[in-house]
């Protein structure tokens, strides 16, 4: 995720520091003054008060995090790679390649987040017990926030664990897309219902609200997107006719092709090897005199043509972008584009609601 900074690596799991999380740090810390036992700490002397607040809203970010390497840990075991862990304004999100298809190993892996949250919470109410106040107070105020996040988290809808408990669980009975729309319909109802409970409560609802809905929704077109391009090729839908160039040819020459067939990237072949892919970007960089070999980027990204198209569509997607080098024993056969997946998709979805099967294509 853009700007966000690494802060450390626990268990192989880099975690990130997203700038938005000072303004909840902020928002934490100011919170914690003014509000009284047991969410926060009015009742103590300033300096107590300051002091407290501040440790307070740390700790809520260390349980935050504490509860997204739950996930991760418990992916990871599933081997599913996690790229890392981004805290920010909102809590924070285990970065996961994948969801795991299998209803009971999503269950788990969504589960192991709020499950996490409770221990930390059964914890601090155990510290309570045995400490004194200020340390009382503290270790309580503690221990209700990670009730409450264990329980928010637990909201059926997505991006929330919830959301991924509540289609693991009809996942098993109804298929894997089925709960997944039902989940994102659930989901998006009740983001509706919690920003007008926002509006004349809490205005802070309305932006928890909105992430949600915008959430539900784009679980939603992921896996449809799924469904569709996992069931084709990139053999299927890649051109075949590319148009090359040499390490040798000028940019000018570049721009020319780029006027002449619409293009505007084209991979950099040398002996029948791809050497490097060269994009309008790059020509702006540079002046017409150039060698494409000067300019081009020579760190280039290529996908087989036996890989599915919605493979194709994550790599895009996760590196940012729009074409890729489809490659065989080393040589290039072909060139896959966003514009070939998303034509490729609607297509797919006209034969769906014509109620053609597209096996038979």
């Amino acid at each position: 995720m853009q700007s966000s900074l690494k802060i450390f690596e626990v268990a192989g799991i880099e975690v990130r520091l997203h700038f938005s999380l000072i303004v909840i740090l902020l928002l934490l810390i100011y919170a914690f003054f003014v509000s009284p036992p047991p969410v926060g700490f009015s009742n103590f002397p300033i300096d107590l008060r300051i002091l407290l607040s501040i440790l307070a809203s740390f700790f809520i970010v260390l349980s935050i995090l504490a509860h997204e390497l739950a996930h991760s840990i418990v992916a990871k075991r599933q081997g599913i790679n996690v790229r890392g862990i981004v805290l920010f304004i909102f809590g924070g999100v285990a970065m996961m390649e994948e969801m795991p298809k299998d209803a009971k190993k999503e269950f788990e892996v969504a589960v192991s987040g709020p499950l996490m949250s409770f221990f930390i919470a059964f914890l601090f109410f155990f510290f309570a017990s045995v400490f004194s106040e200020p340390l009382r107070s503290f270790s309580v105020t503690l221990g209700y926030i990670n009730v409450f996040l264990g329980l928010f988290n637990l909201i059926p809808a997505f991006p929330m664990d919830g959301g991924r408990v509540l289609r693991s669980i009809m996942a098993s009975r109804y298929g894997y897309g089925k709960a997944t729309r039902t989940a994102a319909e659930i989901g998006r109802f009740l983001a509706i219902m919690m920003a007008v409970f926002g509006i004349f409560y809490n205005p802070w609802l309305i932006l928890i609200a909105l992430f949600i809905y915008i959430g539900a929704s784009e679980e939603e077109k992921l896996v449809t997107l799924e469904s569709l391009l996992g069931k084709m090729r990139v053999r299927d839908i890649m051109t075949t006719n590319v148009i090359a160039v040499s390490p040798s040819s000028k940019v000018r020459d570049v721009l020319e092709m780029m006027i002449r067939y619409k293009h505007l990237g084209y991979p950099v072949v040398d002996n029948d090897k791809v050497v490097g892919i060269i994009t309008l970007e790059d020509i702006l960089r540079s002046s017409p005199d150039d060698e494409v070999e000067k300019v081009m980027s020579k760190n280039v990204i290529t996908i087989e043509p036996e890989r599915s198209a919605f493979e194709a569509f994550k790599i895009m997607s996760e590196v940012r972008i729009g074409r890729l080098p489809v490659v065989s024993n080393g040589k290039l056969v072909g060139i896959v584009t966003r514009s070939d997946l998303m034509k490729t998709k609607e297509v797919l979805e006209a034969l769906e609601v014509l109620g053609w099967k597209t096996r038979s294509l």
